[in-house]
């Protein structure tokens, strides 16, 4: 091939970068991230400052985790793409790799009054109704300051939620009894480790 070719071929492949739209993502920090222990939601420094989602063999630390995302009003009428949630993991000792499911869940009250029910599979039961499937993932090796992402599925129960406005309330069950996923929390002073939200579009 020679220059001329050559020179073409890179040009034509630099037109169809640039031609191609760029992709649309918003990014929400977490307005809260709540433990939700069999006394109830975490509470103090610690319930700040950590999120944690704990199987039943965990005793009185087992615990499911609520996530409360605010939506800024410009992700309403975009299509979306995909949906990306990052949590920064803490690994403390007592963390222990194993599996999660995720949920979306309805508008909740902060100040209702939520425990981890041992004798519900997720330790949910009733509390929260409906809560609509985004998927399942693992929680492994742990290592302080590490990202771990989960893509969660983009259905219509996710776009229309989105298209309301207002909170995006997401749900964390253990999905095995020894499950010990540590991550850190909804903190102000602290956002760079905040959950987060990633809402992709076209």
């Amino acid at each position: 091939m020679n220059r001329t070719s050559i020179f073409v071929a890179v040009a034509a492949f630099i037109f169809v970068l640039l031609d191609r739209p760029a992709r649309a993502e918003t990014e929400v920090v977490a307005s809260q991230a709540l433990t939700i222990q069999p006394g109830g939601p975490r509470q103090g420094e610690a319930g700040k400052d950590y999120f944690n989602v704990e199987g039943k063999e965990n005793d009185k630390f087992a615990s499911f985790g609520v996530l409360v995302f605010e939506l800024p009003k410009d992700v309403q009428a975009k299509e979306l793409k995909g949906l990306t949630l990052k949590l920064v993991q803490t690994a403390p000792r007592f963390a222990k790799d194993g599996a999660l499911k995720l949920f979306l869940a309805p508008d909740l009250d902060p100040k209702a009054t939520l425990k981890f029910e041992a004798d519900a599979p997720d330790g949910v039961g009733k509390q929260i109704a409906p809560l609509h499937p985004l998927g399942s993932a693992d929680f492994k090796s742990p290592e302080k300051g590490k990202a771990q992402t989960f893509k969660l599925a983009v259905n219509d129960d996710v776009r229309d939620r989105i298209a309301k406005g207002g909170k995006f309330c997401l749900v964390i069950v253990p999905a095995d009894a020894k499950v010990a996923a540590t991550f850190f929390g909804a903190n102000e002073e602290a956002r760079e480790n905040s959950p987060r939200l990633s809402l992709d579009g076209p």
